[in-house]
């Protein structure tokens, strides 16, 4: 059994604590969401550019002796890869304490047991409307009924707080967010609304479509008296209970109120590559080494480098909003 304390987080140059890794494990998914997938065709990565479940264990691994304390899978669809439960099971065999999960919910009822049973701590579950018809048009397709499914089914294996993602676009779903705030009276759900983030998508995004957190605020605040909550750990969210509610409400603002002096940390793309941060196009790349031959040792400077490469922050809030370097979110997992 490891050490909670046998391994001490890595620390970039600004004396961040880098604990936390996003892993992209596909590409593909089962839905066309407006704001995720770009407005043309989007072409696959060809299976044989995919991390294989081997080298994404020995990257964990060698993370894990830098420190890494959480991990969350996320893809495309993390759940179309067809050996998740394996790799879950794998990644908790290296120590890492926190293993979660990003998914649209559309896969996950049937194997959410599977998947705690495997070492899976939690899931966030994206969801945008809570309208059948415009579920479909936001999402390109899928089946509202199955997510809710998803949801109880996540809470009675066990995988909770379920955390519902929400990202607000104005003239899209802005007239739900209260509705969306309001389960939190009767249900112990963390409802998380991030603002709409820059990508090539479309070319969905814009400055009039982009709602702000305190927009977000006044909307739920309208609703009655919010708490702040202070919660462990390092994460984006900002959190707040209405009194007497059952559940939480949080605010990522990756714009508005940025929160890059506390990241923690760093994201694995599906073919291997390193991002030290979202809005950055440096990414180091770690298959092409590993599949020469590359040691362990190497390996280690590699995850090192990462981390020292980190940005102080991203660039979006100098005017460069139209200059983001993410082709589609679908590709790197968010």
């Amino acid at each position: 059994m490891l050490s909670k304390n046998k391994y001490q987080p890595a620390k970039d140059t600004f004396n961040r604590r880098i604990d936390y890794l996003r892993i992209s494990i596909t590409d593909k998914c089962n839905l066309k969401c407006i704001y995720c997938t770009p407005g043309k065709a989007l072409k696959h990565i060809s299976a044989r550019e995919i991390l294989t479940d081997e080298e994404i264990i020995r990257f964990v691994r060698i993370a894990r002796k830098q420190g890494l304390r959480k991990v969350r899978l996320t893809g495309g669809e993390p759940l179309m890869r067809h050996n998740i439960i394996d790799l879950i099971g794998s990644i908790k065999k290296t120590g890492v304490r926190d293993i979660s999960l990003t998914t649209n919910g559309l896969m996950l009822s049937g194997r959410a047991e599977e998947l705690k049973q495997a070492g899976l701590a939690r899931v966030n579950i994206s969801l945008d409307t809570l309208d059948d018809e415009k579920y479909k048009a936001i999402a390109g397709g899928g089946d509202i009924a199955l997510v809710w499914k998803s949801i109880r089914a996540a809470e009675s294996a066990g995988l909770s707080p379920v955390k519902i993602n929400v990202v607000p676009i104005r003239g899209v779903n802005d007239d739900e967010i209260e509705s969306f705030a309001s389960l939190t009276f009767e249900n112990n759900f963390h409802i998380r609304f991030i603002e709409f983030m820059p990508a090539v998508s479309g070319g969905l995004w814009s400055r009039d479509k982009y709602i702000d957190s305190v927009q977000i605020m006044e909307k739920i605040a309208s609703l009655g008296a919010l708490e702040p909550l202070t919660f462990r750990g390092s994460g984006p969210s900002r959190n707040y209970r209405f009194k007497g509610a059952k559940g939480v409400i949080g605010i990522i603002s990756p714009l508005s109120d940025h929160f890059c002096r506390h990241c923690n940390r760093l994201r694995l793309t599906s073919d291997g590559k390193i991002r030290p941060c979202l809005f950055s196009s440096h990414t180091i790349d770690i298959k092409t080494p590993m599949r020469q031959g590359i040691t362990d040792e190497e390996l280690d400077r590699l995850f090192l480098e990462a981390v020292y490469s980190k940005p102080e922050g991203h660039r979006l809030n100098d005017g460069q909003w139209s200059s983001s370097p993410i082709q589609s979110m679908s590709e790197i997992g968010g």
